[in-house]
């Protein structure tokens, strides 16, 4: 999972510099989470804070000595918190066809901060210039589908994304990444979720996006939070059971014995896909990836 938020430049401008103190207390408490930083595409000090104002040129305005010194302050320290842009150019290739869907909001095209929260798979973080903010999820539409990204303005909302913070909680714990995860497998899965040898190998090529999407479900399912019916999952059709070419791509060991596991898991983008096999109320899990092959592709 990855260790930053990322800003929703369309939260601005402001026609209030009260916004500012409750933005403070928020990236404090995010911080305090494991969101040591937050992402934006452009430096804080070059936005437009104000209507027709930077946020340079509105410290220079600035009468009230104590407001200034803070925001000052903050942007001195900001080089720590704030990174720009959204996305590097060395993370470009490892996100892959993360980058390519179309994404609208308010029926306009965006690649900004609101699109990045999902891409990165992270939450988008708004000043509360504007009603349409004070939601714990924002609406957009991506490639033509609706899809929810998380969502933060007021200290309020971070409760609204518990399984979110303390997935992530414990991933910094244990130091999780994709390299490490089967070393580490057995202390975040004790109960009933099982993987298979294949997953492995599976794994440590799989970026970190997706790896922490897919950690994210099923330590969901391991820890009661959710069942399997809370996600979209579905089985093979016949014509992939019946060709046996396709079916043995399926075929994984559980328990000494090669099992059909045709069904999945779908909440992912991009067509990844987490493929399980339910036995003696453990869920084996024996492919975690992009969509497998079938007749249609």
């Amino acid at each position: 999972m990855v260790k930053f938020s990322v800003f929703n430049e369309l939260s601005l401008p402001l026609n209030d510099i009260g916004f500012f103190e409750p933005f403070f207390i928020i990236l404090k408490d995010l911080k305090e989470r494991g969101l040591t930083q937050m992402r934006m595409e452009h430096p804080f000090q070059d936005l437009e804070i104000l209507p027709n104002t930077s946020f340079g040129q509105f410290l220079g305005q600035m009468r009230d000595r104590d407001k200034k010194i803070r925001l000052q302050k903050f942007l001195s320290d900001s080089t720590k918190i704030i990174q720009s842009p959204l996305i590097h150019d060395d993370e470009i290739d490892s996100l892959g066809k993360r980058i390519e869907p179309q994404y609208h909001f308010e029926a306009q095209s965006t690649l900004g901060g609101l699109a990045c929260a999902d891409i990165w798979g992270t939450v988008a973080i708004s000043f509360q210039s504007d009603r349409k903010w004070d939601t714990s999820s924002i609406n957009l539409q991506r490639n033509g589908i609706p899809i929810d990204v998380k969502h933060i303005a007021t200290l309020s909302h971070i409760a609204a994304h518990k399984d979110f913070f303390d997935a992530l909680e414990q991933c910094l714990r244990l130091e999780v990444t994709p390299s490490n995860f089967w070393t580490k497998k057995d202390e975040l899965f004790k109960t009933k979720i099982i993987f298979c040898a294949d997953v492995e190998k599976q794994i440590k090529n799989m970026d970190t996006t997706i790896f922490s999407q897919a950690i994210s479900i099923l330590r969901d399912i391991e820890n009661g939070v959710k069942s399997l019916t809370d996600f979209t999952t579905s089985g093979e059709s016949v014509s992939v059971e019946q060709n046996s070419k396709l079916k043995k791509l399926r075929e994984f060991y559980v328990e000494g014995r090669k099992e059909f596991f045709q069904k999945h898991i779908k909440n992912f983008s991009d067509g990844y896909r987490i493929h399980y096999f339910e036995k003696h109320e453990k869920i084996y899990i024996g492919y975690i990836g992009q969509h497998l092959p079938t007749q249609k592709f």
